[in-house]
């Protein structure tokens, strides 16, 4: 008895998964670093904005979940994704002086969060579908 073509399938797409979310993390903090430094004009430690990165994503997930149990919209779920990663800005990412920068600052710097992020994911999946697809024209 072997493991099933099946099973090795899961597995290898589960993987794909994790490493698909490390990574996405991990350059999710690069970006906010980048937004926080253009807006502000500081650039934080780079584990600071890992740590706001992971726990925008366990805000949104918690409160995506109590309102997905209520109503099911994609622009209530953009709107709490902005509020809950500015808000985690201005209590994480502090400025130069030690002090919190304000939720305006915040916002500005969640807006700019999420542009940089939009662009980076059209360019990543531009490369993505002009790579599998050469491939998949290759097999005809």
């Amino acid at each position: 008895m072997g493991t099933s073509t099946f099973a090795a399938l899961g597995g290898m797409g589960l993987f794909a998964i994790l490493i698909m979310i490390v990574v996405g993390i991990a350059l999710g903090a690069l970006v906010l670093a980048v937004s926080f430094r253009l807006v502000v004009g500081f650039m934080p430690s780079y584990l600071r904005a890992l740590g706001a990165v992971v726990l925008t994503y366990v805000g949104v997930f918690v409160v995506t979940l109590i309102l997905g149990m209520v109503v099911h919209s994609s622009v209530l779920s953009l709107i709490v994704t902005f509020l809950v990663g500015a808000v985690v800005v201005n209590y994480l990412l502090l400025a130069a002086d030690g002090s919190q920068i304000g939720f305006g600052k915040a916002c500005v710097v969640e807006l700019v969060n999420m542009v940089i992020g939009i662009v980076l994911a059209l360019i990543i999946g531009f490369i993505f579908a002009m790579v599998f697809g050469a491939a998949l024209f290759g097999l005809h």
